[in-house]
């Protein structure tokens, strides 16, 4: 067995296991097993439990056997104790889902956190790698949910993936390698749990290598998903432009490529009745269309191009303030409008700013959004607002929210995209201040 952990180390460059690993042990046989091969190989090696608080006593079991088993071996030990029930509830989420999110969490906070850890090293094996091919099955997953676990993943590695459990459990056998069962694995209220003892029997019965016939549907189906990766790759680097898709690019792709081009750019788990929204938005729509997806995301066609906009922005807003010298804040764009100031409010900056004629100034000005039949007179004539956004291909979901500058019942400026003749100048300076962004955003 030991042979063909090297070949799978090998063949997938998971080397740097040897540097420094922080091993994500549950004290089962597979993480024992993995802990065993390990400990006799690897540099700096961490062991990290996670008490998922939803066994009791029987948690507390494990906990107390995989820092005693670490110590064994005389590796370095971590235990976390994560409510995992109260998290799940207040999310509104799934044990399971939630289970996997906080460990992980926990695995990249380690290694992040030292420079001699290197990778996450889990002992997922080709039984667990089954069984997640045919959960995505159920849930009508695409191409991708059928490559099943990756044998490296950003960090992740798992040298045990292409191992039986009974091949793991003999090595278990031969090295005398105590381990502990959870008894939840015996449960069939988990979905898992259910695939693992009712359904994947029933189809070994129709093919003993089952397990094999999935890792090679694994390795078929991630050479496919690389390929059209690269085309996805492509289009994006020669046409997509800040997010901006043109729509005549997408209406002459493939289903394949365009729904893989979608999920790329919209940087959200698209599932199959979100791409379908957004294909057939991009077939029959107008410029303006659009639909509403989860995640506070949606989808929109422009003029020429389509894009993925947080659903807030769609918004109608109504605003109209006096503006004085200062700072004006705008609630409904959480935008300040200032009048000659230097300084930025506090947590916002500089986004733009004019400089207007005082002589031509003459009654107090006060910043609004648009409304139907705006009109401004650029260029030597009198235009409609509607047409100039258009020229200046402003998206629709934001011309409300560009601050009209005006006096009385005249439209002196309009932000960011045209000032009227004649109110060029100097002596007042408009500026606006946008929050700043985050590194999340």
């Amino acid at each position: 067995m030991e042979k063909r952990i090297f070949e799978a180390i090998e063949k997938y460059q998971m080397q740097d296991i040897y540097s420094g690993t922080v091993l994500a042990f549950s004290g089962g046989a597979d993480s024992c097993a993995l802990l065993h091969f390990l400990s006799k190989r690897c540099k700096n090696l961490v062991a990290v439990h996670i008490n998922h608080m939803i066994r009791g006593d029987e948690a507390l079991r494990d906990e107390e056997f995989a820092k005693k088993t670490a110590e064994k071996y005389g590796v370095k030990f971590i235990a976390r104790q994560i409510d995992i029930p109260k998290i799940a509830k207040r999310d509104g989420l799934g044990i399971e889902e939630t289970a996997r999110r906080e460990r992980y969490k926990v695995f990249y906070e380690i290694l992040n956190s030292n420079s001699e850890y290197k990778c996450i090293a889990t002992a997922h094996n080709s039984d667990d790698n089954a069984e997640t091919v045919l959960f995505n099955l159920t849930r009508g997953t695409g191409t991708r949910g059928l490559s099943g676990i990756k044998p490296v993943n950003d960090f992740i590695v798992r040298p045990l993936i292409f191992l039986s459990k009974k091949e793991i459990l003999d090595y278990c056998l031969a090295n005398n390698i105590e381990y502990v069962t959870d008894s939840t694995n015996l449960s069939t209220v988990y979905t898992r749990n259910k695939i693992r003892h009712n359904v994947i029997p029933c189809l070994k019965e129709i093919n003993p290598d089952l397990l094999d016939a999935i890792l090679r549907l694994g390795e078929i189906v991630t050479s496919d998903e690389e390929y059209f990766k690269k085309q996805v790759d492509k289009i994006i680097l020669e046409s997509v432009d800040d997010g901006k898709m043109p729509v005549s690019v997408l209406r002459s792709l493939d289903y394949s490529i365009l729904s893989r081009l979608l999920r790329e750019v919209s940087h959200v788990a698209l599932d199959h009745t979100a791409t379908r929204s957004c294909i057939e938005l991009i077939n029959n729509a107008q410029a303006g269309a659009y639909v509403n997806l989860k995640d506070g995301i949606s989808f929109k066609i422009e003029h020429s191009y389509a894009a993925f906009i947080k659903t807030e922005e769609l918004k109608d807003v109504n605003f109209l303030i006096p503006l004085n010298n200062g700072h004006n804040y705008i609630e409904a764009i959480d935008t300040y409008v200032s009048l000659n100031t230097e300084d930025a409010p506090s947590g916002y900056c500089l986004d733009l700013q004019i400089k207007l004629d005082k002589e031509k100034i003459t009654s107090p000005l006060y910043a609004r959004s648009k409304r139907d039949g705006d009109k401004i007179k650029a260029g030597k004539m009198t235009k409609r607002l509607k047409q100039i956004f258009v020229d200046t291909h402003l998206p629709s979901h934001k011309r409300d929210k560009i601050p009209l500058i005006c006096m009385d019942d005249e439209i002196i400026a309009a932000l960011g995209v045209v000032i009227a003749d004649g109110y060029k100048g100097n002596g007042i300076t408009i500026k606006t201040f946008k929050k700043r962004k985050t590194e999340n955003g």
